[in-house]
């Protein structure tokens, strides 16, 4: 995105807050001291290595948010240090159940994802995000089909994500390399008519092919998405949707072809990771404001291996509901305060599973897999 445009847009987004930095590592707005746990939870010699968290917020929250700010800084710093390289999100940054009229997703989108784009950069993180449901209005926005087009045009123009996707997808389809490793990020909703459908599939299928040749030289490749395509998946607070078609689907089956190690994917706030096809489908992510146990995903890159790791981590809620800023959930929404827990402060997240995938001729080699990626869950 250019620059001289998101300046103006920023501003105008932050009109009514104050910036607060994330900074270093901050304890929970409950004002526990801080522990002996300090990131990067483990330490290796990696080439690089980044993090995933989808779903992060899922909800309407503010930058600043009272109530939340220490505790998010804890993590984003710790996700900063974690994987310095870069973050991925598989959309559901916030609700977004703006529905009254176009007008309303442009004010409202500029002050949250506004402000989400401003959280993220004072944290000194590039953060690389796939639409979710809630990027298009949540599920009953996918039908709304007089704003998605507001909902994408809005996304691409103060999210800024790379624009090398398909002409009807770019800043909302895109892809990147870094080093040995490939990432595709996909948009799982395609117009079709009177909805959005959850799938890939026309000219986004075909790009996708595109970037598979491209990049079949890459020792490995990521592609994200919002939905998961091969079910069964656990859940929780969630809708549970899923890619039409599951592994049917010409997308799976291109993703096959061309050898795809790992599809990251979100949704459901919860862990579950399956192998099927030689692909490692890896749900994960929960969201902050109601789930007391959280997640993220730690990549490492060498240059004959990839490793990934998945975390958890507690937190604490207090206060009241944040029912102002979601007018059209009534009293399910997320608490007004966010704190990390005594034990996470002292202890850290607690590794959840580890996956190791070899590089090898013809066909990539998994040669650990532990924990979540042994049992497909916690």
């Amino acid at each position: 995105m250019d620059r001289m445009l998101l300046k103006p847009l920023l501003t105008a987004a932050l009109v009514c807050t104050v910036s607060l930095a994330a900074g270093g590592p901050a304890v929970g707005d409950d004002g526990a001291g801080a522990g002996a746990f300090t990131f990067p939870t483990s330490t290796n010699d990696a080439t690089f290595s980044f993090t995933s968290f989808p779903d992060l917020f899922n909800w309407n929250i503010r930058y600043p948010q009272p109530g939340w700010e220490a505790a998010v800084g804890w993590f984003l710093a710790g996700m900063k240090k974690e994987g310095p390289a870069f973050a991925l999100n598989a959309g559901d940054i916030m609700d977004a159940r703006w529905w009254s009229s176009p007008e309303e997703v442009r004010r409202e989108t500029l002050v949250y994802w506004g402000g989400f784009r401003k959280r993220i950069e004072d944290a000194g993180i590039r953060l690389f995000i796939a639409p979710g449901d809630h990027e298009y209005g949540d599920d009953q926005g996918l039908r709304k089909m007089h704003l998605a087009p507001v909902f994408a045009e809005q996304f691409v123009r103060i999210l800024g994500m790379p624009r090398n996707g398909p002409p009807h997808k770019k800043g909302l389809a895109y892809s990147f390399e870094k080093e040995n490793l490939a990432v595709i990020s996909v948009d799982t909703f395609e117009a079709a008519g009177n909805r959005m459908r959850m799938t890939v599939t026309g000219k986004q299928l075909a790009w996708l092919e595109q970037q598979l040749e491209t990049y079949r030289d890459k020792d490995f490749i990521i592609v994200q998405g919002h939905v998961p395509v091969a079910g069964p998946v656990r859940g929780q607070n969630s809708s549970r949707n899923m890619l039409e078609g599951g592994t049917k689907t010409d997308f799976w089956k291109t993703m096959v072809k061309h050898g795809v190690d790992a599809y990251f994917c979100g949704e459901h706030h919860r862990i579950t990771c399956t192998q099927k096809d030689g692909i490692w489908q890896i749900v994960h992510g929960a969201l902050w404001g109601t789930q007391t146990d959280v997640n993220y995903l730690r990549g490492s890159v060498w240059p004959d291996r990839l490793e990934l790791e998945l975390f958890k981590f507690d937190v604490a809620y207090g206060g009241e509901k944040l029912t102002g800023q979601h007018p059209h959930r009534g009293n399910s929404g997320p608490w007004e305060k966010v704190s990390i827990t005594e034990s996470t402060l002292k202890n850290g997240p607690r590794s959840v599973g580890k996956l190791v995938i070899e590089a090898k001729p013809g066909r990539n080699e998994t040669t650990q897999a532990t924990g979540a990626f042994e049992t497909g869950h916690p």
